[in-house]
């Protein structure tokens, strides 16, 4: 279970419950994935967030990915091909086909924001491109095809879809204003 700053696990089918990750007092998790193969490996994306009337603050240095491999007793930050600094929110998924494939939406500055593909659970990362949906705070999900391999739906005002990884998305449908 993920709530705001903390991940909880229950070991005794939620008669009680002890926090797993906690990054800072301003930080939450805002996406969690399981290798289908092993639930014991997890990923989970941080996300520094605040808001208050006036003010939002939607990223900073304590966004990132982290990783566990013993269900969540011990927590690395994945950094290597990862952009640094400041982050917004991140969207993760995993490849049905390839479970050592991993998708992350990357909300960020103009130069590293975009998608970025793992082929080894995370360890090291690429970016693919610079695509980025409208709104971080609302559209960052992922949807891997369950019958293609790298074909990847991104919920945004308009769905899109990416068929090559992450490299091109084009609208999944599109209203023709001529009609």
């Amino acid at each position: 279970s993920a709530w705001g700053d903390r991940i909880f696990i229950s070991e005794d089918g939620g008669e009680s419950w002890e926090r797993i990750l906690h990054i800072s007092e301003n930080t939450g998790i805002s996406d969690i994935i399981i290798d289908p193969r092993d639930p014991d490996i997890l990923l989970v994306s941080a996300y520094q967030r605040r808001r208050h009337p006036g003010v939002l603050v939607a990223g900073g240095p304590d966004g990132g990915i982290w990783k566990s491999t013993d269900a969540g007793n011990h927590w690395k930050q994945l950094k290597r091909g990862l952009p640094g600094g400041d982050l917004g929110r991140i969207g993760l998924a995993i490849s049905p086909q390839r479970p050592d494939v991993v998708y992350a939406l990357i909300a960020g500055t103009d130069d590293t924001r975009g998608f970025y593909r793992s082929d080894n659970l995370g360890e090291s990362w690429e970016k693919r491109s610079d695509y980025m949906v409208i709104d971080a705070q609302y559209y960052m999900e992922l949807f891997p095809d369950p019958h293609q391999f790298d074909k990847i739906y991104s919920v945004n005002t308009l769905l899109q879809v990416t068929e090559d990884g992450g490299r091109t998305f084009r609208n999944v449908n599109r209203i023709d204003p001529g009609l």
